[in-house]
């Protein structure tokens, strides 16, 4: 399985998400998913998180809605999304790529953010 990387610093932490493609292409997506009459509002509920991440969420949290912001959308989304599959939220990328190569799976690309 191809396997994309989220890999948010900040504040000391790190934490490495392996993905789908599905999610990669939600948080690198140049699209806001803006709801129609917001275009002005600084944050919004974003209008196109994937089913699969919708369906995580709700799991964890009880809410699949994802509160995004102007000039920092994708990095909210990178923050809000949950690992594909038979992974976790790693702390290192060494610990990451143990479990890709575990899994068999293929690291394609990545994602660099900001935990805040």
């Amino acid at each position: 399985m191809d396997i994309y990387l989220i890999v948010l610093t900040g504040q000391g932490d790190t934490y490495v998400k392996p993905v789908d493609k599905e999610t990669f292409d939600w948080v690198t997506s140049a699209d806001e998913g803006r709801p129609k009459g917001q275009e002005n509002d600084s944050g919004w509920d974003d209008q196109l998180v994937p089913e699969s991440q919708k369906q995580k969420l709700k799991a964890l949290t009880g809410s699949a809605v994802v509160q995004v912001t102007s000039g920092s959308f994708d990095n909210d989304r990178a923050l809000a999304a949950r690992a594909a599959g038979q992974y976790d939220i790693y702390c290192t990328l060494t610990d990451a790529f143990k479990a890709i190569k575990q899994h068999g799976d293929e690291v394609v690309d990545e994602y660099q953010g900001y935990i805040y």
